[in-house]
């Protein structure tokens, strides 16, 4: 991470918290332009989410913005779609033992917890409640129930989920990040979202490998999030920026705070003040 403020070759945006407001996944018609003035200049554009590169260029074309994405990193950096090349990359997947140890790790010490994994283009999940429900209709995602926790540990996958109330992660993050060991994570992707993917799997690490195989510095790129699973990547790339509404360890891995949080189209407002007015 860098101090120098180069003009970008390519930015790259969390969606959740930071490129949308809450509850959407379509940016604003704001930022959806301000996207569209960075491809008029050149400049490239990428997302990253704990989504899957499918759900995610699914969701990225609906936007209709009228260009081809350069970048997705998905499952919080355990796979990459390269637009260049029109290609899917995995990364990292946790294995079939891994998967089955978190599930039933987290399920020992709190019972009730709903957990669900991607797999076949659907959520696996234990059982249905109201923020599950709630998810798939903002994902436009299906869900379905297992009939034995046992199906959710029978492929690999990039992913274990457990998503609960505010309330509820208070309690379980310090335990599931207790659980963190040389071959997977826990990492907090949404104030209601405790994800554990492998121990190598992170976004600053896929942004990496895409800048390497594309011959981009990453000093020449700027990123932007909000929570913790966002750090690697603002930490890797020449600029990083974290929302105001962001957490404070994220705050601390910038080098700069946007001015209006992302209910406000902060994203936008930083782009247009700090990039097309100093660099256009």
């Amino acid at each position: 991470m860098t101090t120098c403020l180069n003009k970008p070759v390519l930015v790259v945006c969390d969606i959740d918290g930071t490129l949308t407001h809450d509850g959407f996944v379509c940016p604003s018609e704001y930022t959806l332009n301000t996207i569209r003035k960075l491809h008029d200049h050149g400049i490239g554009f990428g997302i990253a989410s704990g989504r899957s590169d499918d759900q995610l260029l699914e969701m990225y074309e609906s936007w209709k913005l009228g260009f081809d994405i350069d970048l997705i990193i998905g499952g919080n950096g355990s796979e990459y779609y390269d637009g260049n090349k029109k290609k899917n990359n995995i990364l990292y997947l946790l294995s079939e033992d891994d998967i089955k140890e978190i599930i039933t790790s987290m399920l020992e010490r709190y019972p009730d917890l709903n957990c669900s994994i991607y797999k076949d283009g659907m959520r696996y999940l234990r059982y249905e409640d109201t923020m599950a429900v709630q998810s798939k209709k903002r994902n436009k995602m299906n869900n379905k129930v297992v009939e034995d926790i046992s199906e959710m540990w029978k492929d690999p996958c990039y992913k274990v989920m457990f998503r609960v109330t505010e309330d509820v992660m208070e309690i379980i993050e310090p335990y599931a990040n207790s659980l963190t060991n040389e071959r997977y994570r826990s990492c907090k992707t949404q104030t209601t979202m405790m994800e554990f993917v492998h121990s190598r799997a992170d976004k600053g690490n896929a942004l990496k490998i895409y800048c390497s195989n594309n011959n981009i510095n990453l000093d020449d790129v700027w990123a932007f999030g909000d929570l913790t699973n966002d750090n690697e990547l603002l930490i890797t790339a020449g600029h990083g920026v974290c929302m105001i509404n962001g957490t404070d360890d994220t705050k601390k891995c910038a080098d700069a705070i946007t001015e209006f949080d992302n209910n406000h189209d902060g994203f936008a407002h930083y782009i247009e003040d700090r990039l097309f007015k100093n660099f256009f």
